[in-house]
């Protein structure tokens, strides 16, 4: 409290005695002018929306055999995908897998939509399934799915039902569920326990989230590759679990 309300011989008692808190707050203060003294190039190009400035800042980075933390990493997967050159990040996840194991392993889901993009079985199959058997991998489940996209892409129904099946015993992903289901509903055949089964499962879920609830659910992870990557068939699938010709996210 400032001097003039809780008396200055309080003051000076008050921090005679918590010295430290001073202290600390000057090594955060200071803490803070140094990271962006550190990064005020970059961020002064992103201010700029300079995106081949970005890519070159933090692509001579690496080319100089300096690491780069979490948060730039993203800043260039999002340039790569901003300037159209997703391929790239096929780059990147091989120089942070050999530099940065921990960083890749952070990212490594979101590095590989480039086989998404291509719709490439078998790049889809050799690039997810080993990150879907990693346990350090962060977004296991994205990988998994991933891995049965190959085996959708590929042919291999069969394999490709039991990994999708998985996704519904399982509420902690609900987009990876929806996708799920949508993707059975076209294998479910004349099978009538499976078409029932697949209509109980969209009950449960159009009771769980009506359209807007999930349209702002789905704006919330627009952040991640794959979510965006994935948004045309992100919209096909909401659109048939709610029986409505469209459902717009983002507004």
């Amino acid at each position: 409290m400032p001097f003039f309300i809780i008396g200055r011989d309080y003051a000076l008692q008050f921090w005679n005695q918590n010295w430290y808190l001073a202290f600390f707050f000057l090594l955060v203060i200071g803490g803070m002018n140094g990271y962006f003294l550190k990064n005020w190039k970059l961020f002064s190009l992103m201010e700029e929306e300079n995106w081949r400035g970005i890519q070159k800042y933090l692509e001579g980075k690496l080319e100089a055999g300096q690491k780069i933390g979490q948060q730039e990493a993203r800043i260039l997967m999002n340039t790569y995908m901003v300037l159209g050159q997703a391929e790239k990040l096929l780059d990147l996840s091989k120089t942070l897998q050999t530099r940065s194991p921990r960083l890749f392993r952070n990212l490594a889901v979101e590095l590989g939509v480039p086989y998404l993009l291509r719709n490439d079985p078998e790049g889809l199959a050799n690039y997810y399934q080993p990150l879907y058997a990693e346990k350090q991998v962060k977004q296991k489940n994205w990988a998994r799915f991933s891995w049965a996209l190959a085996l959708l892409f590929a042919h291999r129904f069969s394999e490709a039902r039991t990994e999708l099946e998985a996704f519904q015993n399982t509420s902690e992903e609900p987009i990876l569920f929806l996708l799920s289901v949508y993707l059975l509903s076209t294998l479910k055949g004349e099978n009538p326990i499976e078409q029932a089964r697949i209509q109980e499962q969209c009950v449960w879920f159009r009771s769980k989230y009506s359209p807007k609830q999930w349209a702002r659910y789905v704006d919330r992870l627009r952040e991640n590759l794959m979510v965006l990557v994935l948004s045309k068939f992100i919209q096909d699938a909401t659109a048939w679990m709610y029986g409505k010709s469209e459902v717009r996210h983002g507004g």
